[in-house]
């Protein structure tokens, strides 16, 4: 029971102990940068409009002198008015979301992690590594989806600007999972399996690497087709053998006596290059030819299998550009598209402005 205060106008001043509670439907598009605003209507459940009618006291504001400030909300303004044929009054609580809790735990680790997704592109594809940093970032995001939805109450009306976000970074490290395996399968490729296109090597091994500002080490491609001219270089004391086909095989007609270029009256007895060899220089010399054909075949192999390499290399160079440029223009489209992202709110000077507009009535 409260008493009520009667002054010689006849005015009867009377307040209730009572905490009032309400509802309030909640627009969560922006979370977690949202503003929402309360409705909460006030009147008589006995008396109709024309039997009572209602006026403000002072100023048409919410009396906000014994309010205590939030840690999660920020009062914004509170303005009055009467409806219903001022049989109601009606206030609109206007209040907006503290941002700094849920930008240190749920956006800055959320953009780590859009961030830390795109690393996988710069390990080495032989390293092993590459499938488990992703499907460890991709874990990270689905705690944090869960996290978002034990926040935020549910509803199907609309998406909150968080869980979008949440959802795009979902979907790019799923994808980086797709185009990591085809960088894998590409990259251990070999000559034996798989046959690189022209096509394949014009646009990834010429065209790309400029416009990706890449260069390719050419020693070891050079040295390969200095090889590849005459394998026999590479051993000391053959290269003399391989130019005169007649050391190869002594008792077939030297190519060199046939020819034209022979002065006439000379034969292979006059030719200082010539002398018969040894049936196990023979065996020697063909040998020779053997290992040298084997590493010639070996060495065009690890350069076919390198192309794959440099395939992969540059696949993953272009990954890197196209996520880097995905995830940057979906973070700043996505989080920077809510109206109220730089303003910030000095609670205390606000707060101050409203008791002032209530008790003096001017804006």
């Amino acid at each position: 029971m409260c008493n009520v205060v009667i002054n010689n106008l006849g005015e009867m001043l009377w307040v209730p102990p009572a905490i009032y509670k309400s509802s309030c439907i909640i627009d969560v598009e922006f979370f977690p940068f949202d503003e929402q605003t309360c409705h909460l209507i006030f009147g008589s459940w006995t008396y109709n409009e024309s039997e009572i009618t209602l006026e403000f006291a002072q100023a048409e504001w919410v009396d906000l002198s014994e309010y205590a400030p939030s840690s999660i909300w920020d009062v914004m303004d509170a303005p009055a008015s009467l409806v219903n044929k001022r049989s109601r009054i009606e206030f609109q609580v206007r209040i907006r979301r503290k941002t700094l809790f849920y930008t240190v735990v749920l956006i800055i680790p959320t953009v780590l992690m859009a961030l830390l997704s795109m690393a996988v592109f710069f390990l080495p594809t032989d390293s092993t590594e590459k499938i488990t940093l992703i499907i460890s970032v991709l874990l990270s995001i689905v705690v944090f989806l869960l996290l978002v939805s034990k926040i935020l109450p549910p509803t199907s009306s609309t998406i909150p600007l968080m869980a979008k976000y949440l959802l795009l970074t979902f979907v790019l490290n799923v994808i980086t999972i797709l185009v990591t395996v085809i960088i894998i399968n590409v990259y251990f490729r070999a000559p034996t399996t798989h046959r690189m296109p022209s096509w394949v090597r014009i646009v990834f091994l010429r065209i790309m690497p400029i416009f990706l500002c890449m260069r390719r080490p050419m020693g070891a491609r050079n040295e390969g087709k200095k090889k590849k001219k005459n394998g026999l270089t590479t051993f000391p004391g053959v290269g003399a053998f391989s130019t005169n086909p007649t050391m190869h095989h002594p008792q077939c007609p030297s190519a060199f006596e046939k020819s034209s270029l022979m002065p006439p009256g000379r034969s292979k007895e006059s030719n200082p290059f010539y002398y018969p060899l040894s049936h196990q220089a023979i065996e020697a010399i063909e040998a020779i030819e053997y290992i040298t054909q084997h590493l010639k075949k070996d060495e065009e192999y690890k350069m076919y299998r390198d192309d794959w390499k440099y395939v992969a290399m540059i696949i993953d160079r272009l990954m890197l550009y196209v996520f880097f440029g995905i995830t940057f223009g979906g973070t700043v489209g996505i989080l920077f598209s809510a109206p109220h992202v730089f303003e910030t709110v000095d609670q205390k000077e606000r707060l101050q402005r409203l008791i002032h507009l209530y008790k003096t009535g001017n804006v």
